[in-house]
């Protein structure tokens, strides 16, 4: 995204006063912007001397996100960690219960917008950093085109807003998660995506994905399928020289499998 729109989307007054924006300079990493931009959460951000009416904090931990009001347009929230779980308007203890203990990761549920007046279909997660129930709004989930050069079906990518399971025919499995700022979990390390359709649409490659839950062990993300859309990704960008594409591909299978097993460092 262009400069320009990155300053039109985000609050940039009041990023500047929490110490967050300066001297034109966003000052969160741009992972965080993305997931801004997104409608997910940052990673926990550090506010330093925050000074209010009644108070002066000196230091808080808290992760940040855009609130779309129709009354008050985007409003940038922030959500401290809590000393106690903080449970979600809504949903009763024993529908939150299987979130808490880890047997769902997120469930779904129609419930009535008191703002609009209307009922809504809600996906409710838990985040353990903040020790908060969230929830968001399927439908304004970014839903990608594409994953490792294979095209979701519409089943598929309704079963991604909605916080499912999605599985390739390769047996790759991810799942979008709106509490963590990559907004994705995997059986893979690495994934590549496409978010729309069209020869010259542009695909961008996501590291370092936190493993699905229901997985034993995270597997590298080498498979044909990657391979595959890598080549095409970076053919997309401009890299003409299969060659070359070809040493690239290497260098980064040779970050993954390091001996210190730290995956890539790119």
């Amino acid at each position: 995204m262009e400069k320009m729109n990155i300053l039109e989307a985000l609050p940039v007054a009041e990023l500047s006063r929490l110490g967050l924006y300066e001297d034109g300079k966003h000052l969160l990493s741009v992972e965080d912007i993305t997931a801004l931009l997104a409608g997910r959460r940052t990673s926990l951000v550090n506010l330093k001397n925050l000074i209010g009416e009644a108070f002066t904090i000196e230091s808080l931990d808290v992760k940040l996100s855009l609130h779309q009001s129709e009354r008050w347009g985007d409003e940038l929230m922030l959500h401290p960690i809590y000393k106690e779980i903080t449970m979600a308007k809504g949903m009763t203890e024993e529908e939150l219960w299987p979130i808490l203990t880890g047997e769902q990761t997120n469930l779904v549920k129609v419930v009535h917008d008191a703002e609009t007046g209307a009922d809504q279909t809600l996906v409710f997660e838990y985040d353990g950093e903040t020790k908060e129930f969230i929830s968001y709004d399927p439908q304004r989930v970014m839903v990608p085109f594409q994953v490792n050069g294979e095209k979701l079906a519409q089943q598929q990518r309704q079963d991604f807003a909605h916080g499912k399971i999605v599985e390739l025919s390769d047996g790759t499995k991810f799942q979008y998660i709106s509490s963590l700022p990559k907004g994705i979990i995997s059986t893979r390390s690495a994934l590549i995506f496409s978010m729309s359709d069209g020869e010259k649409s542009p695909c961008f490659l996501l590291e370092n994905i936190a493993a699905l839950k229901i997985s034993t062990a995270q597997e590298q993300p080498f498979s044909p399928a990657f391979e595959a859309a890598f080549l095409e990704m970076r053919k997309s960008e401009g890299v003409q020289s299969e060659q070359q594409v070809q040493v690239e591909l290497e260098y980064l299978k040779k970050d993954y499998y390091s001996p210190l097993g730290l995956g890539s460092s790119r």
